[in-house]
């Protein structure tokens, strides 16, 4: 990710250069009919290459009338002195600066759409592997939020990214990342449990179904009221899941229940986080920096209690297990530390390019993103674990995702009519 600023500074860069250009032409133009240029004689403060060669230097003058306003824009910068000279001339501001910003938000959130895409790919592809030789999700979890928590400590620390203000490391903070982070660690748990016990596909044919999870949830427990629209997409959504489980040749019902489990937990989590965010003020990589500190720190001893006694024997037939089944890392043989180093930054690091993705897009675009990432991710290991994957299941997976994606629209909509009755009333 680039820097924070970096789009508005050559936002600043192009209107000067832009600015500039159009208006030495128009100055020329209009030079003799004005008699707004005057020389100034160049002196012994003057310019190297004045003084030298016996130029002067030409020096646009704004025209009587102009406001206070733009002479303290002129003022402030050369580009800023040249763009307000063509306004005050009469001649339009360049359209090209207005184009520059869109095709740099673009690339911007293009860029971050494909390592979102790309680096959760990868994750789930090396997420299973080392699971195949180390199987313990509970460990395993931990280490890949710990990464990342301490990558965010580091990045905060530098001012690579802006630490929040209104979040230290006391008992009222404590209090409200509590719940949050306690979710976000079951859920993440859960998913590399399903993921060691199924194939990536199964699980993310599973998780398609966290929409349907969600209302009924907050149907029941919070009083939450869905129109018939909202209901009818969840057919498409129960109705994939159910077959492409049924279908799945290498079916698991402990994996499904784990893909469940963590299905139930994202959807309690995406309501206690708005809580949060109005709690707190945290948004976006600030707060799920935040929930991995927490989380880093609360899941330890749960980690080293129900796992901890095979840790060393773990760690231990962990390299033997990567030679035996030919595990490299892009085709280089690394120790497992390494391996499981690089699969823990690829798990923060796809979850922030995420944030980054999901805030610059609308809504819309933002349904479209998820349906797409889970066929990417399925279409991926496949291809790489060579799973075999029936016809009925295929399409029946591709029915769970579109409903997910049915479902995003039509809470778009009741969203949008709720707003739309409370404004009319």
């Amino acid at each position: 990710p680039l820097p924070s600023g970096y789009p508005e500074v050559m936002a600043t860069a192009v209107a000067g250069l832009t600015g500039a250009s159009t208006t030495m032409s128009v100055a020329r133009s209009t030079r003799s009919l004005r008699g707004g240029v005057h020389r100034r004689p160049a002196g012994p403060h003057g310019r190297e290459d004045e003084s030298r060669h016996g130029r002067t230097a030409p020096v646009a003058r704004l025209p009587r009338g102009s406001s206070p306003t733009v002479h303290r824009v002129c003022s402030s910068t050369r580009g800023s002195a040249i763009v307000a000279h063509a306004a005050a001339e009469g001649v339009p501001e360049p359209k090209g600066v207005a184009l520059s910003e869109d095709t740099w938000k673009t690339l911007r959130v293009s860029s971050f759409i494909f390592f979102w895409y790309f680096l959760n790919a990868v994750f789930a592809i090396i997420n299973k592997r080392t699971l195949s030789v180390f199987p313990y999700p509970w460990l395993l979890s931990w280490v890949q939020i710990a990464v990342g928590a301490a990558f965010m400590l580091v990045m905060w620390r530098l001012r690579v990214f802006k630490p929040p203000s209104t979040v230290g490391f006391d008992a009222k903070s404590w209090k409200a990342l509590w719940p949050t982070s306690c979710l976000h660690l079951v859920a993440h748990v859960t998913a590399c449990a399903s993921y060691s016990l199924g194939s990536v596909s199964f699980m993310q044919v599973v998780k398609a179904g966290e929409p349907a999870c969600s209302v009924i949830l907050l149907t029941l427990f919070f009083g939450r009221k869905y129109s018939k629209l909202v209901w009818l997409t969840l057919i498409p959504i129960v109705g994939g899941v159910a077959v492409g489980s049924t279908t799945e040749l290498n079916f698991s019902m402990a994996s499904f229940v784990c893909a469940m489990i963590s299905n139930v937990a994202s959807a309690l989590r995406s309501v206690t986080s708005k809580d949060l965010q109005e709690a707190t003020g945290l948004r976006g990589i600030n707060l799920y920096g935040a929930m991995s500190v927490v989380g880093a720190i609360v899941l330890l001893p749960i980690s080293l209690i129900v796992e901890g006694a095979r840790l060393p024997a773990a760690f231990a037939a962990a390299p033997a297990g990567m030679a035996a089944k030919g595990i490299t890392l892009f085709g280089a043989t690394v120790p497992f530390l390494t391996y499981l180093f690089v699969g823990s930054m690829l798990f923060h690091l796809y979850n922030q390019t995420s944030y980054q993705a999901l805030g610059e897009l609308s809504p819309l675009d933002i349904s479209v993103a998820n349906a797409v990432k889970r066929v990417v991710i399925i279409l991926a290991s496949v291809a790489v674990f060579r799973n075999p994957i029936t016809p009925l299941g295929a399409w029946a997976g591709a029915v769970a995702i579109l409903g997910t994606f049915l479902y995003s629209l039509a809470a778009q909509k009741q969203a949008a009519d709720a707003a739309a009755a409370a404004k009319s009333a």
